[in-house]
């Protein structure tokens, strides 16, 4: 969330930066219009602020994750303002709005994922004032802390805290010492065993200027009804999308899911499973215990991944997969019978 700021408010800021001197490379009719919301350049509105990196070869911002877009589809981004590199705007002959005829405004920066995180970690973290809402039907502990909305017959065991910003659907349950950060939807009929996490912020960072710096996720998680999450188990923030999660999916204890995932509904994933950043899951999917992803990659609806496994490249639809790099698993199996054999000359 943000609180609505004029165009001119956020360009007097990204000009006060050090070294930034952003570059004004397509004109608005009046730089009072107002701003209330960021999103991926894929899906930004008119009144978004969003950021393109300059990779025209990359198509991953679609699937709301990064900034890239191909070329070919620039006429279809619609955002209030878009950072994009400056040596971008001087390329191109007429001006960026040649490139981007549906955005409002096209600010020239050094660096766009940084102006990008800068503008979220200056106008994206009011506090909310948002009050919370607790039915008579709600069962909450007193050791609990309520500062979300509940949906009727929800039950919220020992130590676990709701914080402002966040719902949770009917019927859903918090065992105990469950923790659901601000900005998360939860869905009905859902269940968190103890210790679960939803919302933390994601295990992300970005070089600037030599240093490494963190990346603020302030987009939340928004989960499906009928899920069930295992004991400490646990579901990263999104950057400027969030993280989600259909309908009817169970996890084991200690899943973790990062920051900007995208799961389709019925996945099962066994205890000890991960996913790293931006990974796509399809609908029923399953990954047996321990098998893990590395990041942007795309896993295919009915996809299983067997024990221990890992994800290093995108599995197609309805394949099982199995070892590391996980491979078909036929040839996974004739590989390791391979081994043996020569193993034992």
């Amino acid at each position: 969330m943000m609180r609505p700021v004029t165009l001119a408010e956020v360009l007097s800021f990204i000009d006060s930066l050090e070294g930034s001197g952003y570059a004004q490379v397509a004109s608005a009719q009046s730089l009072d219009f107002t701003l209330n919301g960021f999103a991926p350049i894929a899906s930004a509105g008119e009144y978004d602020v969003s950021f393109w990196t300059g990779d025209s070869s990359v198509e991953t911002g679609l699937f709301g994750n990064a900034g890239g877009v191909t070329a070919a589809m620039f006429e279809l981004v619609h955002a209030g303002l878009l950072f994009v590199p400056k040596a971008f705007a001087a390329s191109v002959e007429g001006g960026a709005t040649k490139a981007f005829p549906n955005v409002k405004f096209v600010c020239g920066v050094e660096n766009p994922y940084h102006a990008m995180v800068q503008f979220l970690e200056h106008f994206a973290t009011t506090v909310s004032q948002s009050k919370p809402h607790i039915p008579a039907s709600a069962k909450v502990h007193p050791s609990a802390v309520v500062e979300g909305c509940l949906g009727e017959n929800v039950v919220i065991g020992p130590g676990c805290v709701v914080m402002a910003d966040s719902e949770i659907g009917d019927g859903s349950v918090l065992e105990a010492n469950v923790t659901i950060y601000s900005n998360v939807k939860v869905g009905r009929e859902c269940v968190f065993q103890a210790g679960s996490v939803v919302g933390s912020r994601g295990y992300g960072f970005y070089m600037y200027a030599g240093e490494r710096r963190m990346v603020p996720h302030l987009a939340g998680v928004v989960i499906g009804d009928g899920c069930s999450f295992g004991a400490n188990s646990v579901v990263a923030a999104g950057f400027i999308s969030p993280t989600k999660i259909g309908n009817h999916c169970h996890f084991d204890s200690f899943v973790q899911i990062a920051h900007n995932c995208c799961l389709g509904d019925n996945i099962m994933m066994a205890s000890q499973s991960g996913l790293a950043g931006s990974v796509t899951v399809g609908d029923n999917v399953e990954l047996a215990g321990g098998a893990q992803s590395a990041g942007h990659l795309t896993i295919g609806s009915g996809a299983k991944v067997a024990a221990k496994a890992g994800i290093t490249k995108n599995i197609p639809e309805n394949a099982v997969y199995a070892g590391f790099p996980a491979e078909d698993i036929a040839v996974w199996r004739r590989s390791v019978v391979r081994l043996r054999q020569m193993g034992k000359k």
